[in-house]
């Protein structure tokens, strides 16, 4: 029985070595400089927060580490041999894996968040 389409890479990067191993935002927005998508990578503490308590839930983990399956961890595509198709297809799967790694830095900033505030004793948002 496999894990999801890409047993392999899920035994090689499991998600909680992915989320350890995040770049920063300032990474990731340089991740994204190729796609015109907008400037601000950060989703806010709330949606931090949402992303990191999903996480920790059975069926948000099965989902998200799906969505890691599809982005972060996907093998990169077997392409033609001219340099244009290895270009295209480089900026394709750099594109793809940017969407993983984005959402792999909210739910561990939401994380540290969560031990912020609770050591603190405030409400979570």
């Amino acid at each position: 029985m496999s894990n999801g389409p890409f047993a392999f890479s899920r035994q090689m990067m499991a998600v909680d070595a992915l989320l350890q191993a995040q770049p920063d935002w300032g990474g990731l927005q340089q991740a994204f400089f190729p796609s015109k998508t907008p400037d601000n990578f950060d989703p806010g503490d709330d949606m931090k927060l949402v992303l990191y308590h999903f996480f920790n839930t059975a069926e948000g983990r099965r989902i998200l580490e799906w969505l890691f399956d599809l982005t972060a961890r996907a093998p990169f595509p077997h392409v033609g041999t001219t340099t244009q198709s290895v270009a295209l297809a480089a900026a394709k799967h750099e594109a793809r894996t940017a969407v993983g790694y984005v959402i792999g830095r909210a739910i561990a900033d939401g994380e540290s968040l969560w031990k912020e505030r609770s050591q603190n004793h405030e409400k979570p948002a």
